[in-house]
């Protein structure tokens, strides 16, 4: 992986706690109970899940510590992420994982295998573009995880070609879907200003845009996935930071400067763009705040849990 790529890694990582707090209990709570119910209803069978844009695999460690698949016994689990290099380090978390919680693990063909306890998880990592992934895969899976994802795809498409390969009655879990707000504190004069050529950058060249929360409200119904729980699950970081946070804090800072910066290249002479000067100064004032430990930030997002007609 290239350094670009070590320092997104580094990122998701510091991510985790602050996914953890933020993820919609009752949301989660109705997922678990839809999966209880298909676990009595298809006895023996085992649960086949598909987990998109799955990173380190955070979710799906997250999914199996927090008890949400407890009522199954045996899981197969994909994870599929476009990054190159990103299957090894999701390996390495896993196995770290795996010892720290008591699970065994063993190399198959093509991932791992996990057993605790008379539970197994079959894990295979599959490194494409999602919809190449959904071209191939079987129509045979019970749930789709679109963890913090959607807003950088067309949404329609994407949520189109996710539930295409769901079972009758499989369900659809979209955690931490950004949802249109981006806050810093202290504020600062450029707020609007920059925050807004922030939310413009999300728009347009395939992206679903700043509010995709909202949107997945209408379209999963329109493209026959009722939702069936839904709820904010807002990133809050505020001071004192630890370590995890001010790297999490400094990446967030990063991923403005780049859109935004990318951005003000681009739009030179328009009325309503930022012009670097105005930009590097807003940047300066943050990143100031972070190192005197007194930045905060907040960022709206939704968790969706909806369930095929």
């Amino acid at each position: 992986m290239t350094s670009h790529d070590d320092r997104f890694v580094h990122y998701l990582r510091a991510k985790e706690s602050v996914d953890d707090r933020a993820l919609h209990r009752p949301t989660l709570a109705s997922l678990e109970d839809r999966l209880e119910a298909r676990a009595e209803s298809r006895s023996g069978e085992p649960l086949r899940v598909v987990s998109v844009g799955a990173g380190t695999g955070a979710m799906c460690r997250r999914l199996l510590s927090w008890g949400v698949f407890d009522a199954h016994d045996e899981i197969k689990y994909v994870l599929v992420d476009r990054t190159r290099g990103m299957a090894d380090n999701a390996a390495a978390a896993f196995a770290e994982w795996a010892r720290a919680a008591g699970w065994t693990a063993e190399p198959t063909s093509n991932g791992f295998r996990i057993d605790r306890h008379g539970r197994s998880v079959s894990l295979t990592y599959v490194t494409s573009d999602i919809f190449e992934a959904m071209a191939v895969l079987p129509k045979a899976i019970d749930l789709v995880v679109a963890h913090a994802v959607l807003d950088v795809l067309p949404l329609r498409r994407a949520v189109a070609a996710l539930l295409s390969r769901l079972t009758d009655d499989g369900l659809f879990y979209a955690p931490i879907t950004f949802d249109g707000r981006t806050a810093f504190r202290p504020s600062h004069p450029a707020d609007d200003a920059v925050l807004g050529a922030y939310h413009e950058t999300m728009r347009g060249d395939d992206r679903a845009g700043p509010d995709t929360g909202t949107d997945l409200l209408t379209a999963l119904p329109d493209l026959g996935a009722p939702v069936v729980a839904a709820g904010g699950s807002d990133w809050v970081v505020h001071p004192p930071h630890d370590d995890e946070a001010r790297l999490f804090l400094d990446r967030i800072l990063g991923f403005v400067e780049e859109s935004v910066g990318e951005a003000v290249g681009e739009a030179v002479g328009e009325a309503d763009a930022v012009d670097r000067e105005t930009l590097d100064g807003w940047l300066r004032a943050r990143h100031d705040a972070l190192a005197g430990d007194e930045l905060a930030y907040v960022a709206h997002n939704l968790d969706v849990l909806a369930e095929l007609d």
